[in-house]
Order: C-alpha cells, then structure tokens, then sequence
C-alpha cells in the first residue's frame, strides 16, 4: 500500500475492504522509501492487529523480512 498520508489507518481501511491477511505499507514520503530508489522501508500490519516495522534496507533485505512475516502468519515454511 503507497500511502502519502494516514498511513496506518489507510491501511487498516485496506485490509478489512480486500480481505487481507497482511498489507505492507509504503511511506513514499520517505527519503530513500518507494518507487525511484534501492531501498525501503515498510510497516507491516496483519489482520489481527500486529504492526511490525521493517527498517530501511535493500529492497531484497525488505522483502526477505516481509516472507519471513508470512511465513510466521501460515505457521511456517512447510504449513
């Protein structure tokens, strides 16, 4: 989710109208953070609530943590 404002509540809107298990929120406000850049930063929220921040990093260092949330959500790698 690309969000420039009320990030986490914009978010949350996203998550219960598409169902979601997880939205990963992107501050594109962000120095160094969106779309014309190596790396990023995200706010992960889950369906129950959880928020957990991925700090600014590669963006393949991103999305590894990213899996790693999913992987946890559906109970590890071979559930």
């Amino acid at each position: 989710a690309a969000e420039t404002e009320n990030f986490i509540q914009n978010a949350k809107v996203k998550i219960s109208k598409k169902n979601l298990n997880l939205i990963c929120l992107n501050d594109v406000t962000e120095k160094g953070s969106g779309f014309d850049s190596d790396t990023n930063r995200v706010t992960a929220i889950a369906a129950d609530g959880a928020i957990t921040e991925i700090p600014m990093n590669d963006k393949s260092k991103v999305a590894e943590a990213i899996l790693e949330i999913i992987e946890k959500l559906h109970g590890g790698r071979d559930a």
